[in-house]
Formats: structure tokens, sequence, C-alpha cells
């Protein structure tokens, strides 16, 4: 079991093909597991690495303030593991926010940059609404199974209409959620650390290929914040997925793997 000590803490991660190093990191609460979609596809053509940030799966879970420029350098950290200068590096919400600090302190260590349903946080960006930025935070103190928590939570990281039609899929994604849920305490100390996240004034200085992904019926981190995104980081490829939820993952697994496959082919 691949474990590598930095920051002060355990960081666990997996390498699985060969090729290309290609760096995966997870968003808000979910851990490594939670790529079990896009790694088929990916690792056939890439050596993917993905881990477990700080707080959730097999890494440690400190109970000290966590910040988005402290999750960068665990990425970093897991590179340096795994032998890797430089890699490609593919982030999704929280992880997309560690992927931006990361391209921008060690812009060295990205061949190219895949953002994907993500903010810059700060000035630009934009919110959720009241009630789904209220269900987030409730999610700490809510008397309820992970399971529970998870399905309460789906109208918001689903569309509605692939929640109607789709209803299997997503219980495979809780399913996968839930075998080894996060505990509420490290959870909010994830949640603050995005509330924190800020690069607004240096995205810009991203000098990797960059392709930025989102659907644009994303309640969570809403889909201006995909295009503030494209529009500031010089030269980047944006992606809408129509019709998709903030978990486009699932509800465009096929067409988004063969658009990122097709972005790093020549990068």
């Amino acid at each position: 079991m691949p474990i590598t000590n930095a920051n002060g803490i355990d960081l666990y991660y997996e390498i699985h093909g060969d090729g290309e190093p290609l760096l995966l990191i997870m968003g808000l609460s979910l851990n490594s597991k939670s790529w079990f979609r896009t790694l088929p596809a990916l690792s056939e053509h890439y050596k993917v690495i993905i881990f477990d940030n700080r707080g959730v799966g097999l890494s440690s879970k400190p109970n000290i303030p966590y910040s988005i420029e402290l999750m960068a350098e665990d990425a970093r950290a897991v590179l340096d593991a795994a032998g890797v200068d430089s890699a490609h590096v593919y982030g999704i919400s929280m992880g997309g926010m560690i992927a931006q600090r990361l391209s921008v302190k060690y812009p060295e260590r990205i061949r190219s940059l895949i953002l994907g349903c993500t903010t810059s946080g700060g000035v630009n960006h934009v919110q959720p609404s009241a009630d789904v930025s209220m269900l987030m935070l409730s999610r700490v103190s809510a008397v309820a199974t992970p399971e529970e928590i998870a399905w309460a939570t789906a109208p918001i990281l689903y569309s509605q209409t692939f929640i109607e039609n789709q209803r299997d899929l997503v219980a495979e994604d809780i399913q996968k959620r839930i075998e080894l849920p996060i505990q509420p305490y490290a959870y909010m100390l994830q949640l603050q650390a995005c509330m924190a996240h800020d690069t607004s004034s240096e995205i810009d200085q991203i000098t990797a290929p960059t392709l930025v992904i989102h659907g644009n019926e994303d309640k969570l981190v809403p889909y201006q914040n995909g295009v503030t995104l494209a529009e500031t980081i010089p030269g980047a490829e944006f992606l809408t997925i129509q019709g998709a939820g903030h978990i486009y993952v699932t509800e465009a697994n096929d067409l988004v793997n063969k658009r990122v496959l097709e972005f790093l082919k020549n990068k």
C-alpha cells in the first residue's frame, strides 16, 4: 500500500498504467476511489496517479486548519513519491483549486492542466444559491447516516433529469463514496479551505496548455465560474457539458473521457 509521509502526514496514493504521468486530484469530501469511472479509460494510455487528499480515505486526517496551498504541497509530495518530475494534472472541484495553486507555484511540474467544475475563487467567484450553501454546511450537523446525507445532497450534485433517469448510476457513486466516509470535522476543514481559495489574480500567469470543463447545470459551482477560468487562463480551451450538473464525470463519462484523451494526446 503506497504511502508517503510529507508535510507531517501520511498520504495514500496509487499508480495505474504506463506512459506519460497524469495526476488526478479529487474534490471535496471524496477520496481517490471516486475516480472509478475515469481511471480505466485514462490508464490505458497514461501512468495515472491517484491519491487521497488530507482528511479522506487512507490519508491522515489531522484536526488542524487546511488550506488549498497546503493541499497543493501534498499533491507535489505525491508526485515526488511517484518519482515524477512533471505531469499532466487533472483536478475537479476542490481538486481543480488544488491544481490551480500547483500550476501557479510550480509551473515546471505541469505538462498540461485540466480543470473540471471548479473556480478561481475571490472576487470573480459566482456563489451557489443560499439554499445550496446552507445544505452543504448542514452536512456537518446532520443526524443521519453517510448514505442518507449523500442522497440528501444528490440534487445539488447531479441534474434533476439525470437523477430521475439514471438513479442506478447515482446509487453506484454513493455506494463508492460511503465505503470510507469523511468525518464531519474533516469535511468542515476541507470546506473552509475551499471557501478561502483565491487564485483570481494569478491564473492569468498559468502557461501550461489548459482545458476547462463545466456542466451548464452545475448548482454547486455555477457554470459562470468555468467561463471565467477559460476566459482568464491564456489560450485555455473550454468544454461545456450540456445539461450536466456538478458530477459531470458520471453524467457524461464517455464524452468527457474521450475529450480529455484528445486534449492530452498532443500535449
